[in-house]
């Protein structure tokens, strides 16, 4: 088989699509190098959620931090025309 520059190309590629244990899922999920192990995929599946929590907590911080500096600009502008 000559080799392919496609960045997407993974080797083998032809025997694992031919792949049926799964259905089309695993067999795609394979292609992608991801595996069909199910421990692996709650695993990802785990580290995601933990990824999509730090980022609510980083965006909540930074909406307090946008209302405070609101507050304190509005009570300098209010402590000068007092």
């Amino acid at each position: 088989m000559a080799p392919s520059y496609r960045p997407y190309h993974v080797a083998g590629e032809d025997q694992q699509r031919k792949v049926k244990a799964g259905g089309k899922w695993l067999a795609a999920w394979s292609v992608l190098g991801v595996g069909g192990d199910p421990a692996e995929m709650k695993r990802r599946r785990r580290v995601a959620s933990y990824k999509a929590y730090a980022v609510e907590g980083k965006v909540k911080a930074s909406i307090r931090r946008g209302i405070r500096w609101v507050k304190a600009k509005c009570d300098r502008i209010a402590a000068i025309h007092n």
